[in-house]
């Protein structure tokens, strides 16, 4: 199993089954950028992004992602709102 790896203080990545996936947090939650053969052929730039509101909707969508709310608790504190 691919190992979830921080860029830095409010980015993660993750390859899996032919996708380079990077979870980045925004002002209103968590955003998730996909790069694979879909969005290259979908003319897409080479990447698709979709917004969460929490990281518990980022582990419902993303199997491979599972674990990311229990790592992100204990390195990265939420943004002030």
């Amino acid at each position: 199993m691919a190992a979830i790896q921080q860029i830095n203080a409010t980015s993660y990545a993750l390859e899996a089954r032919g996708s380079h996936m990077v979870l980045e947090q925004i002002q209103s939650g968590w955003r998730m950028k996909t790069r694979n053969a879909a969005t290259r052929a979908a003319g897409l730039g080479g990447e698709s992004w979709k917004d969460f509101g929490s990281l518990t909707d980022v582990e419902a969508k993303y199997k491979s992602w599972k674990g990311i709310a229990a790592l992100i608790g204990t390195t990265v504190s939420k943004p002030n709102a």
